[in-house]
């Protein structure tokens, strides 16, 4: 049996004293799953390897192939390529905004589950980074099980019975002002201070709209722990159903804000062969961005074994459809 301990943290653990390149026999396997339901997130250091990657994510299921074609990697399909290589190669350079007037940025993410615009969300994912920038660059996590947990009773009473419609929005310029977003303003570089950027642009713009908007309830139990999690993936949200816009709206502003005060939000600052491995069904994540001079690149595996929770949004059953601001 491979040996290790779990040091925790205010927010998730770390793994300490496993050595990447031993195998994991079951009862490892099963220390460390135990040890994920209990934290949410869990950080590893040394992973240097693909090889290594995969075995410690296989530890917690099966492997699924991203629903995004554009972020898979060209040679290995249960793999994803977030951010691009320094040298440009191998990977799809991503749109540069400049955040605020001047805060000029790649890889900057809002709040989000991963795959929450589907019917069916992601188990989890492991991003283990290979390349790292010298300024920034963080990944940011968030418990909504810890947050549900503080709600005022009457709030837990009343999400317990609400839907929100959910669709897939990439595009930065559409997140400015919403719940989940940690910028007040955002414009696309233009092709003078970054040159390209308006066929980048173009091109992950393409992403929205590819996929149907669904319905996801706003409270989850967890299927393997049973601890309730407030469900909300607040960039995608639209509205809440059956309420009107206006309150819909300060709704979700409440929420969000609740979920990411600093009890229960993780940040994670970068060192090479770094991998931290999140229950997407539990956590919130979100990325700081960084300049575009500076590397950073990382690839991602997605588990299988989806919750089921969701349908695809029917306007006929609804009431009629709100229109984003």
């Amino acid at each position: 049996m491979s040996s290790f301990s779990v040091r925790p943290m205010a927010v998730g653990a770390e793994i300490i004293g496993l050595a990447a390149d031993d195998p994991l026999d079951g009862d490892s396997a099963a220390g460390l799953y135990k040890a994920w339901l209990d934290h949410g997130i869990l950080l590893f250091r040394g992973v240097s390897t693909v090889e290594q990657h995969l075995a410690i994510t296989r530890c917690f299921g099966e492997l699924e192939i991203h629903p995004v074609p554009e972020v898979r990697s060209a040679t290995n399909p249960f793999l994803i390529e977030l951010g691009a290589p320094f040298d440009g190669g191998g990977s799809r350079v991503p749109t540069v905004f400049v955040f605020d007037d001047d805060d000029m940025r790649i890889n900057r993410i809002a709040w989000h589950r991963d795959t929450a615009y589907a019917p069916d969300i992601c188990k989890g994912a492991m991003l283990r980074m290979l390349e790292v920038p010298e300024h920034e660059g963080e990944t940011m996590v968030a418990d909504t099980a810890k947050a549900w947990d503080d709600l005022p009773a009457e709030v837990q009473q009343r999400l317990e019975t609400l839907e929100f419609k959910a669709t897939l929005r990439t595009a930065h310029l559409n997140l400015t002002g919403r719940a989940g977003v940690f910028w007040d303003s955002v414009r696309l570089a233009s092709d003078e201070e970054f040159p390209g950027n308006e066929e980048r642009s173009q091109r992950d713009g393409a992403l929205d709209g590819r996929y149907p908007s669904v319905i996801h309830p706003a409270v989850m139990t967890h299927p393997e722990s049973g601890r309730k999690c407030i469900f909300l993936s607040p960039t995608y949200v639209d509205y809440f159903l059956d309420m009107e816009r206006d309150e819909s709206d300060a709704l979700l502003t409440y929420l969000t804000d609740h979920m990411l005060k600093s009890d229960y939000v993780y940040m994670h600052r970068w060192q090479a062969d770094d991998a931290i491995l999140w229950d997407n069904r539990r956590m919130l994540h979100a990325g700081r961005g960084n300049s575009p001079e500076e590397p950073r690149f990382g690839l991602r595996t997605t588990l299988a074994g989806p919750l089921k929770t969701g349908r695809y949004f029917d306007p006929e059953a609804t009431k009629p459809d709100l229109q984003l601001n």
